[in-house]
């Protein structure tokens, strides 16, 4: 920890609250007769009510009444999020003994369910990227009724309804707490799964630059232009974050840095960012994270943040230095003992 120098950390709820909100003046609505109170009606229907995540919360929280997310209908089936399919669903029966189902989730795969047209990705992407200029976050919301009316039936064709901007602030301590780090040598550099333009506009409020690489344009099989004015390593070793990042590439962003001769920390969550976590000089985890991540840690923090990990290395960096001063003042003590007992010898 004292020799740390590239501390490579997650984004959202370790540089940010993971507190997300939603911006109710930007909503895009794409389907017809439909108003942006019923698109989050459907978005809180395809969320949780108990054992929620951040988006749960923010989706049913959304609501004036956090009730109106089960009200009058019965729920039949909730598909939960998996890193995989990125999205959830809800089949549900409506007042009147209509199937429905709803999903939410990340654009592109709510784009791929509903087989969307060229003109309907475009008019998504372009909301997407006014989104991701001013660091927001996008979900997308997709229906469809269930005639069969079983759960396990496909249903009639999905319908995309519309896209909700989510906000996660930065934590309060979060920009001092980057400058303290580099103050003291340590290069933080920003890990997320979000678009290119989320990090490097998260990057910019935090004072950590905005350096920000897309990891395909790196580690993918469509390297970009970028890799044409800096070898793969230099670009990994000067860029401030990746963009777009799955679990297995922080493995590989971790080994880059170490073989160019870096100490690196790494800051995991989830039960595939073990590999990264143990692959790391300095593995560290969160109270919270699953058992199988802290395990593979080497450090455990009980408290939220990127300050807590800085103030580690402060005081691992001051006990190293009081171990050599203690090692040294050993040694002056044994050469003095030594000189004084040839003294008295002679």
């Amino acid at each position: 920890m004292a020799g740390m120098d590239v501390l490579c950390s997650d984004k959202t709820g370790t540089l940010t609250l993971n507190k997300l909100s939603v911006d109710k003046n930007l909503i895009e609505v794409f389907a017809k007769d439909f108003e942006k109170e019923q698109l989050l009606l459907l978005a809180a229907r395809a969320s949780r009510t108990e054992n929620q995540d951040a988006i749960d919360t923010a989706m049913v929280g959304s609501l004036a009444d956090p009730k109106e997310a089960r009200a009058g209908i019965r729920e039949v089936h909730f598909f939960p999020f998996n890193p995989v399919d990125k999205r959830t669903a809800l089949t549900y029966i409506d007042g009147n003994g209509n199937w429905h189902r709803v999903s939410k989730g990340a654009p592109e795969k709510i784009l791929d369910l509903c087989n969307a047209r060229a003109d309907l990705r475009n008019s998504v992407h372009s909301a997407i990227e006014k989104y991701a200029e001013r660091g927001l976050r996008s979900l997308a919301v997709a229906r469809q009724n269930v005639p069969e009316k079983t759960k396990e039936s496909s249903g009639d064709p999905w319908e995309f309804v519309g896209v909700l901007p989510l906000f996660d602030p930065p934590r309060h301590d979060s920009t001092e707490t980057i400058k303290r780090a580099l103050d003291l040598g340590v290069n933080v550099k920003m890990i997320t799964d979000d678009q290119l333009a989320i990090a490097k506009e998260t990057g910019r409020r935090l004072g950590m630059g905005t350096n920000m690489y897309p990891i395909t344009s790196l580690l993918g099989n469509h390297k970009d232009d970028i890799i044409t004015h800096h070898p793969v390593d230099e670009s990994i070793a000067i860029a401030d974050g990746f963009s777009g990042v799955f679990p297995e590439h922080k493995y590989h962003i971790v080994k880059k840095l170490q073989e160019m001769g870096h100490i690196c920390g790494m800051i995991g969550d989830r039960v595939d960012d073990t590999p990264a976590l143990k692959k790391a000089d300095i593995g560290i985890a969160f109270a919270d994270a699953t058992e199988a991540v802290r395990a593979a840690s080497d450090i455990v923090l009980t408290e939220p943040g990127l300050s807590v990990i800085i103030n580690a290395v402060l005081t691992s960096r001051a006990t190293l230095q009081q171990m050599k001063y203690y090692t040294v003042s050993v040694h002056e003590l044994i050469k003095l003992y030594t000189a004084f007992s040839l003294v008295l010898i002679f």
